[in-house]
């Protein structure tokens, strides 16, 4: 005080008045009203440690201050006249514990629950800074306790000291009680906090059902089959978009269908919106997959068409032939007659008898002489390949092909515009074997092209050949018999979708492979989609028809009293299947419990309707916007657990005060 100067003392001593005023000590040292006080006093000391260290530390500062702030009070202030700093710190002392009497037998209920309040608002940042130490989160409940009953008798012990000034038995008896309310604390918690889990769920999940439009035993049935089967509310829209605006909740998975096969099975109006959904479904099915294929690989052909036209086309390059001949001379063929008889007579067996004919067809007709005429040589040229076309043995074909040069060469100089007409027959040659090769691609066996090998024909087709200007359309008939052949598949397994699907996409990716080939990968994964969605729709139209089944048999056992008899168990299975056989028991005795409920009298035609409407996919939207709003169902809120160990925790330390 010495070293401040005058106007620093004299605001160290304003300041020091008003802490006191702050204080309440007042004249009236007893005062127990309900001030803002008195309450703040209450709210504090319940804080454990803490709120008993706070009146000593009041205490401390006003015994301190007290030979410098009293001169400066009224005398209607409360003084503190004591010679020394301890009789001064015990007087202040004894007047906060006063008025925290006086208050409390004034206001007892008010008191507790500020302290409480003030004691739960203390504990709960520690519990959840340290929530392994209190005893909070997951793990075995003996270990549990024993850590949270260690920290409660740490904490019941260390207030207890505080308040007691280090008394040994108050320092015990803390520690028992803090012991003794936190070792119950994950027991307690775990207990309320079910609780409180199985009130919100309720309450939630009434109000979700109502968002969905749906029973709230229905809504609970469907939610539970959409958690087993894996699927959440982000999830189900996205799947359903993913298989199609024709698909339904029910193809989603094996506990949906379950539930459908349930309600298929039990009379009412639920088995008609269920049977119904899935029937019109089903009939429209060939529909869908015809306008899919319609729209990735163009309109139906018919291969015999394709063939007429690309022959008549060819008959009409006959008048390009005639005008090519006008005017051609006679030429010398001897050389290419000693050639083939000096092969003739060299070879042996079928390449022999086919050059024997060929050389025949060089002759003029009745007197054998060799023919100058060039239409004769263009005439055993076509012969020629008429040959190549049915020939299957290797020699006779080689001889075959070099004859057949030897005679286009010829033909080349003595008519030279035959090539134009030889380019458009040889180009529509080449189209009337690709319409034919296009009904193989999809083939598996040894004749089908592995997609590099089809790549490969694809482009090589497209080149033209000779003197062709412009693209070949070898790689439009490849197409257009691929076209053919999978319309051939479908009306050949009109009834059998799964039939349809494995012919069309084969084993393994080859067949995607072929078509993205010869259409675009982006229509060949289009078309497979479609395909992939329709084998799943028909999966789930024979996976509810059977439940049904099974179902009405269950119901059946059930009505003549023989459904109680089975044996067979988790034990059974497990003896049977080990480990793998009894989770199996489980999932199935799971999925036979639903059906069960639902064909029970004890739910109503209203329940099932309701379930059987959302799984057909009606009022999709509400439904998704029911299953977002029930999300956090089977979750404790996340304050229950440390505000039940904060309340038992501060009702230990209280105890032992």
């Amino acid at each position: 005080m010495a070293e401040m100067t005058p106007d620093q003392q004299k605001a160290l001593a304003i300041a020091a008045a008003r802490l006191r005023l702050q204080q309440g000590t007042s004249a009236n040292a007893q005062d127990g009203s309900l001030s803002a006080d008195n309450a703040t006093r209450a709210l504090a000391t319940g804080v454990p440690i803490i709120g008993g260290a706070l009146n000593k530390l009041d205490a401390a500062t006003n015994a301190t201050l007290a030979p410098i702030i009293d001169p400066l009070l009224p005398d209607s202030f409360q003084k503190l006249p004591g010679n020394s700093w301890e009789e001064r710190y015990n007087q202040a002392l004894n007047i906060q514990k006063g008025k925290d009497e006086a208050f409390h037998e004034e206001h007892p209920y008010v008191d507790t629950g500020l302290q409480v309040t003030g004691g739960v608002a203390g504990t709960i940042p520690a519990v959840m800074a340290a929530p392994a130490a209190f005893g909070a989160g997951s793990g075995n409940l003996l270990l549990r306790s024993l850590a949270a009953g260690g920290s409660g008798a740490a904490v019941g012990g260390t207030d207890a000291a505080v308040r007691n000034d280090g008394d040994r038995d108050a320092i015990l008896t803390g520690m028992k009680w803090g012991g003794i309310a936190g070792g119950a604390g994950p027991t307690v918690g775990k207990i309320v906090g079910n609780g409180v889990r199985t009130l919100a769920d309720a309450l939630r999940a009434r109000s979700a059902a109502q968002t969905a439009a749906m029973e709230p035993q229905a809504f609970s049935f469907f939610r539970r089959a959409l958690t087993d089967d894996g699927l959440d509310a982000a999830s189900l829209p996205q799947r359903l978009a993913e298989m199609g605006p024709d698909a339904i909740p029910a193809d989603l998975g094996p506990n949906l269908q379950k539930q459908a096969g349930a309600l298929a099975a039990t009379p009412g109006r639920g088995q008609e919106i269920v049977r119904s959904a899935l029937e019109n479904r089903s009939a429209g099915a060939n529909a869908r997959v015809n306008a899919a294929i319609d729209e990735n690989l163009g309109p139906r052909v018919v291969p015999s068409e394709i063939e007429h036209g690309i022959e008549a086309n060819q008959l009409a390059v006959g008048p390009a032939y005639r005008e090519a001949f006008q005017g051609a001379q006679p030429f010398d063929a001897t050389p290419i007659a000693n050639a083939l008889d000096a092969d003739i007579g060299r070879l042996r067996g079928p390449a022999q008898e086919v050059l024997r004919r060929v050389r025949g067809m060089m002759n003029e007709a009745g007197n054998g002489a060799l023919s100058s005429d060039p239409r004769v040589m263009f005439e055993t040229r076509q012969a020629i390949d008429g040959m190549l076309a049915t020939e299957q043995n290797v020699k006779a074909i080689g001889a075959l092909t070099d004859a057949r040069q030897m005679l286009d060469d010829a033909l080349r100089r003595a008519v030279p515009r035959i090539k134009e007409p030889d380019a458009m027959y040889a180009e529509l040659a080449r189209q009337d074997e690709a319409v034919s090769r296009g009904q193989q691609v999809l083939d598996s066996g040894r004749t089908a092209p592995r997609p590099s090998e089809l790549a490969a024909e694809v482009e090589q087709g497209a080149n033209p050949q000779g003197l062709q200007i412009g693209p070949s359309a070898v790689p439009l008939r490849l197409s257009q018999g691929a076209r053919a052949e999978i319309d051939r598949i479908v009306g050949t397994n009109v009834n059998d979708i799964r039939a349809m699907n494995s012919l069309i996409k084969g084993e393994g990716d080859w067949n995607r492979q072929r078509l993205a080939t010869l259409f675009g990968e982006e229509k060949a994964n289009r078309l497979f989609q479609v395909l992939e969605n329709e084998k799943a729709f028909a999966d789930t139209a024979n996976t509810v028809t059977r439940n049904s089944e099974s179902a009405a048999r269950l119901a059946a056992q059930n009505e003549l009293g023989g459904a109680g008899n089975a044996t067979f168990g988790v034990k059974e299975a497990f003896k049977a299947g080990g480990p793998m056989g009894a989770a199996r028991s489980i999932a199935v005795d799971k999925l036979d419990d639903i059906v069960k409920a639902l064909i029970s009298a004890d739910t109503g035609n209203a329940t099932r309707e309701s379930l059987a409407r959302a799984l057909v996919g009606e009022q999709r939207e509400k439904l998704v916007q029911g299953l977002i709003k029930s999300q956090g169902m089977g979750r404790t809120p996340a304050l229950v657990d440390p505000l039940v160990k904060s309340l038992l925790l501060n009702a230990g330390t209280a105890r032992a005060r």
